[in-house]
């Protein structure tokens, strides 16, 4: 009896250490969630007319809130569900499609856009003809960057601006350098098209909102405005935020900066990325799109990270030391947007704003600081 009771007051002791050290790991979660919270909250209350937060930590979602109003003197507050424009965050989509066609069969990640699409021409047809949806999914096509972004601005036609793609010029070969791209990113948009045989959205549509449950996400300036539930983008005025209209330039390039949805449908998507929709993204898939291809110089967060690439759709980087973060982020007329994650650990965060405010690019520094405090368990 005495050897019984002892194997009992071991077992009960060895029960406790777990249940401590649940309680204690729980904590440090919930400091993390806690300290994004008040971050939003305290921005909000400072000013920022409106923003939506979801937070993932080791695949669980653990916060998805809104915060301040979809307008500036409005009544109408935003909450989890609220619409906003991702602008460039939609090119994550177009990677992750593009992987789900190549898993099909349909198409391959090195398809030559030459002649594939057969009205496009290069202003050097040798260097053209090596340019592949992999550059293109990879900002690494060769061409100068930002090629005819501001020609979406002036309200050209995007059919238009594909017939002058062959006066830009190549400032190295492909796949040798990295130039950051929307115009050019969305001829990727126009290949899945037509190895699909059915347009952009509706493929995206079919392939990852639906199975996904992605409720509230939708494509283009029309379905924006048919949203009941939807944010009005500000601008920063001397008096605080001033509400504008949608910006309706960016819309013509689905597969660049097309889409709309919520924090829902993101923490969706992010979970997505840590491979639990296998059914949609598989994880051999991910690893390709998540895989660092091309150093990319221009990033206003370089200063604070090392070894930042580009993926396939993805930007990645280290941070103090930590391997293996994954973002993107977005950015039209009175909208920021930002998605960061890491995949090893399934730990990320979503910030959605309807305002062009600096707390977007703070934010991401603040939920690296968190996680290497709280994840890693690194101090000051």
């Amino acid at each position: 009896m005495p050897v019984l009771l002892k194997f009992y007051r071991l077992l009960a002791a060895i029960f406790l250490t777990l249940y401590c050290s649940a309680v204690a790991f729980s904590a440090l979660n919930d400091e993390i969630v806690f300290a994004l919270d008040s971050y939003v909250k305290k921005s909000v209350k400072e000013g920022v007319p409106g923003a939506s937060l979801a937070v993932i930590i080791y695949g669980d979602i653990r916060l998805l809130r809104g915060y301040g109003v979809t307008k500036v003197g409005g009544k109408n507050r935003v909450n989890s569900a609220t619409v906003f424009p991702l602008a460039s965050i939609s090119k994550t989509f177009t990677s992750g499609v593009t992987s789900i066609l190549v898993a099909k069969g349909v198409i391959e990640w090195d398809t030559h856009v030459v002649p594939y699409l057969e009205d496009i021409e290069f202003s050097d047809p040798e260097l053209g003809s090596t340019v592949t949806l992999r550059h293109l999914l990879s900002h690494a096509s060769g061409l100068m960057p930002q090629a005819y972004s501001n020609l979406l601005e002036d309200n050209v036609r995007y059919t238009r601006i594909l017939q002058m793609l062959k006066r830009v010029k190549f400032v190295c070969d492909p796949g040798k350098c990295y130039g950051y791209q929307n115009v050019v990113y969305n001829l990727s948009a126009d290949m899945l098209a037509l190895a699909a045989g059915k347009d952009f959205p509706s493929l995206v549509k079919e392939l990852v909102f639906i199975p996904l449950k992605m409720d509230h996400a939708s494509f283009g300036l029309d379905e924006f405005k048919k949203a009941p539930n939807r944010v009005v983008p500000h601008v920063k005025v001397k008096s605080g935020y001033s509400a504008v209209k949608p910006d309706p330039y960016y819309y013509k390039v689905p597969g660049a900066a097309g889409i709309n949805a919520s924090a829902q449908d993101l923490a969706k998507w992010m979970l997505a990325q840590f491979g639990h929709y296998p059914s949609v993204l598989r994880t051999s898939s991910l690893a390709i799109m998540h895989k660092p291809h091309v150093r990319a110089n221009q990033y206003r967060y370089r200063a604070k990270l090392s070894n930042v690439y580009y993926g396939l759709g993805w930007r990645t980087f280290d941070y103090r030391g930590i391997t293996g973060f994954v973002h993107h982020g977005g950015w039209v007329k009175g909208i920021r947007t930002e998605m960061v994650f890491n995949p090893i650990t399934q730990t990320g965060m979503v910030f959605l704003t309807n305002s062009e405010t600096d707390v977007a690019r703070e934010i991401v520094l603040e939920f690296l600081e968190l996680y290497r405090k709280h994840i890693v368990g690194e101090g000051n």
